[in-house]
């Protein structure tokens, strides 16, 4: 998590070796779609 001041937010998302592999703005989603998005996308350690 980085926090760039004035800057849109974003989620980047890595591959395993720690490159980005997906680049979605998150301008507009709410709370509950971003933790929908991240239940389904990430992998439970």
């Amino acid at each position: 998590l980085q926090y760039v001041r004035g800057s849109d937010p974003v989620l980047k998302l890595l591959d395993d070796s720690g490159n980005i592999a997906e680049e979605l703005s998150i301008l507009k989603w709410n709370t509950d779609s971003v933790e929908e998005f991240l239940s389904e996308k990430l992998e439970r350690v």
